[in-house]
């Protein structure tokens, strides 16, 4: 911390104190001045050095009119003073190529200047070396690489590189704990969060004393007002909504009234004057077609669509009059199809709509139902791993399912290819035979007078695995490590064992007392309210190993983090059970179209 102090008009020999009270400065508690002599020129220079250090960060500001008295020298001197210190200028993401992603400038610097900066970064920092901090002109760049990207602190070359390095692995952190991934689209997508969260990192250039802990209960911190507000959101809608029922209702109603109205005219433009039956509405024939109904509907239509002749001295038996022949032969033209088609088509209401209409089903109930047979193969595994990746217990539970789609194939027989893999003991349904089963390895029923049931699920096989000997069964294994020191340090490290791809491998990892900070800055994890999850994805021979890590204050027990517990998908089964051919037994051992469906599943897989 290094300034001048220029008296032009004295000369002082000796140093001078200039205490808290005389100077009004409340970073510095004392400034000792010390002359320097300028050679061919009058006045002379004074450097300010600290005789204490400061609490806290001092920031670049400039001292105006600073008010002293010497006491060698009874007038009053007037002076200038400049003290420069650590700065960040800005705090950007940009791409490899310079490109800049998102960037929050904290003190008043153009965009263009800040792109240009950027731009030149690429040229000064070597991809070959450990060093992260690079000089150019004015201004120093402190960076870390994230993934594709760069997290690029630009300061002046003034700031302690220390505190540089310490503030640029905070915002590392702030960026991986709010993005999922560290790619460009997801940079974008939380930028107003990451925006944010700079700002409570870093004030008008000044770094703020503050942990990843507390800028995140920053950063979630709930408005009154913003609630109040999101209420009458929410009640303007429901307003809203309620308005345009209303206008819909009403508009079916005019609509109604315009549909009987033209009905009417045209009755009466065909020269005949119908009953008066204007407030019978008739009703909508239903969807579903019935012969009885249709039949009686029929008659019915034929004995109230017979016009009635309308005399002005009453009804005369025996005899038509002239309207009704004229009335008759226009219904001869025209043929009885022409009474029966309403002028105007008659709104069906929402209601009547929603019962005819299809109910959408789901696209694995479409593809199951889409063959005569369907078979299902389901599979649970249920293990217990110690921290250092030993096996303690395993079981494994299998289900074979059989849905016949088809009424004409309810009598089939399975063959099977089913061998007792790990020492699996397979069981099959008390309806099924089970000396076929355990002779041919066929399913089919005991009693072959009896048939399967139509659009049922049941199951007709089941098998078990348990306290297998061998810990090779296991398609993935875990080992945890765990550091203590001023932090606790823990790594979950996996390594793939099978030879069967896995898919959707997901570690979840509780917490009580408080978040941990993650280490790993390349790793996908969703943080909740009362653990976190390790995203691991598919692990096959391109990704048979990982690791993941996150540190925690001294104070937390290891034990907290405990159980961890593992889920994933495998498309084929721990025990070598399927179905090879499907035959009706109606039809002399014809095959039969089946659909399958295999799923292996990690119900209770915890590492203690």
């Amino acid at each position: 911390m290094r300034g001048l102090l220029i008296n032009h008009d004295n000369d002082i020999d000796n140093d001078i104190d200039i205490d808290n009270h005389d100077c009004c400065l409340s970073s510095i508690s004392f400034l000792t001045l010390k002359p320097l002599a300028l050679p061919r020129a009058r006045s002379r220079a004074l450097r300010i050095i600290p005789d204490k250090a400061c609490p806290a960060p001092i920031s670049s500001f400039f001292f105006s009119h600073l008010l002293f008295s010497s006491p060698h020298c009874g007038s009053i001197v007037w002076d200038t003073c400049f003290i420069i210190v650590m700065v960040v200028l800005a705090a950007s993401i940009c791409t490899r190529g310079g490109k800049a992603v998102l960037s929050r400038q904290f003190r008043e610097i153009a965009r263009s200047r800040i792109e240009a900066l950027l731009a030149s970064f690429p040229k000064l920092a070597q991809s070959g070396t450990q060093h992260t901090i690079v000089e150019q002109d004015n201004v120093r760049f402190v960076y870390q690489p994230l993934d594709e990207l760069y997290i690029v602190l630009i300061t002046n070359r003034q700031s302690n590189i220390l505190q540089d390095i310490d503030s640029l692995h905070l915002f590392a952190q702030v960026v991986t704990s709010i993005c999922r991934s560290l790619d460009e689209r997801e940079i974008l997508r939380n930028a107003f969060e990451l925006l944010s969260a700079f700002d409570e990192l870093v004030t008008l250039g000044y770094r703020e004393n503050l942990s990843l802990s507390q800028i995140k209960t920053f950063l979630s911190m709930d408005s009154h007002e913003e609630r109040i507000q999101e209420i009458i959101e929410r009640n303007k809608e429901l307003e809203a909504s309620e308005e345009r029922k209303r206008k819909a209702k009403q508009l079916e109603l005019q609509r109604k009234e315009a549909a009987r109205t033209n009905r009417m005219g045209g009755m009466g433009n065909m020269g005949a004057r119908p009953p008066s039956f204007s407030s019978y509405t008739p009703p909508v024939q239903p969807t579903i077609p019935d012969n009885f109904t249709d039949s009686y509907e029929a008659e019915k239509r034929k004995s109230f669509q017979k016009p009635l002749p309308i005399r002005g001295k009453g009804m005369q038996l025996g005899k038509k009059s002239k309207t009704t022949d004229i009335y008759e032969k226009v219904r001869g033209d025209f043929g009885p199809e022409a009474e029966e088609t309403p002028l105007v088509s008659p709104a069906v209401s929402t209601s009547q709509h929603a019962i005819s209409a299809p109910v959408p089903r789901d696209s694995a109930d479409l593809a199951a139902d889409r063959d005569p047979v369907h078979i299902s193969i389901n599979e649970a595994l249920s293990a217990k791993l110690t921290r250092d990746g030993a096996l303690q217990s395993l079981e494994i539970k299998g289900d074979l399912y059989l849905r016949i789609n088809d009424p004409a194939f309810t009598k089939v027989k399975l063959d099977l290819s089913a061998s007792p893999t790990h020492g699996a003991q397979f069981r099959t349904h008390p309806n099924v035979d089970k000396a076929q089963f355990n002779n041919n390895k066929v399913i089919q029923l005991k009693d072959l007078s009896k048939r399967f049931p139509v659009n049922n699920s049941i199951g007709v096989l089941r098998w078990r695995v348990a306290n297998a000997g061998d810990g090779d069964i296991l398609p993935i294994t875990f080992t945890v490590w765990v550091n203590r020191g001023s932090t606790t340090t823990i790594t979950v490290e996996y390594e793939y064992l099978g030879s069967d791809s896995l898919k959707d491998v997901v570690v979840a990892i509780p917490f009580n007392t408080e978040e941990p900070t993650i280490s790993t800055h390349d790793a996908v994890y969703e943080v909740g309210g009362d653990g976190l999850e390790w995203y691991i994805g598919a692990v096959d021979e391109n990704n048979a190993s990982g690791s993941f890590e996150f540190e925690s204050s001294d104070a937390v027990d290891e034990n907290e983090f405990f159980p961890m517990n593992v889920r994933f998908l495998k498309s084929t089964p721990f025990v070598d059970v399927d179905v090879t051919n499907v035959s009706s037994l109606d039809m002399e051992g014809e095959p039969v179209a089946f659909s399958k469906e295999t799923k292996t599943t990690a119900e209770n897989f915890t590492i203690e």
